[in-house]
């Protein structure tokens, strides 16, 4: 975006949307999945140690697996946020209307959502339990009400002006729907 923008240090994001991802529509989740999830019972760990042999010889976490990570993060954060403005193309700025820049933004903003819950589930030792799939959805629950409460409430309207009725352009508008679901 700072690209885009010749680097005028103007936000990407609507503030009241985004200060939200880390801890409503990212974190909480994360912490119920993975400190419910179910493995292997402790009598077959306890008694097969070698199962655990891949973690003292760094086989989950080193310098080029780590790398993979940062490679595959900036590839999806970058697709994240071009793919909605190839679709829509448009980078006319305003933060007190609702333009085609903030129907770009929070396109690019659920994608990351998306993208970032979906990983989780794909990770997670079962990703089909009940243990994954309701936190996950418990997420993007948290997400749509504070889209809701940003685009459709008058104290969304007064904190997040250009945000007025966005959420349901992403329903409506073809071309965002498109960049929503390509991402």
């Amino acid at each position: 975006w700072m690209h885009q923008d010749k680097f005028r240090a103007r936000i990407a994001f609507p503030e009241y949307l985004s200060i939200g991802f880390n801890v409503v529509y990212s974190a909480w989740h994360l912490l119920f999945v993975i400190g419910f999830d179910r493995d292997i019972s402790d009598e077959v760990a306890c008694s097969k140690p070698a199962l655990y042999q891949v973690g003292p010889r760094r086989g989950l976490f080193n310098a080029r697996l780590f790398t993979k990570w940062m490679l595959t993060a900036v590839i999806q954060g970058a697709m994240a946020w071009l793919i909605p403005f190839f679709f829509i193309g448009t980078t006319d700025y305003d933060k007190t209307e609702p333009v085609d820049f903030w129907v770009c933004s929070t396109v690019a903003f659920s994608a990351i959502n998306i993208i970032v819950d979906l990983k989780l589930v794909l990770y997670a030792q079962n990703p089909l339990g009940k243990v994954t799939l309701l936190p996950t959805a418990g997420a993007f629950a948290c997400y749509a009400f504070a889209l809701f409460m940003i685009g459709y409430t008058a104290i969304g309207q007064s904190f997040q002006p250009c945000m007025w009725q966005i959420p349901g352009e992403l329903i409506k508008r073809t071309d965002a729907s498109v960049a929503l679901f390509v991402t």
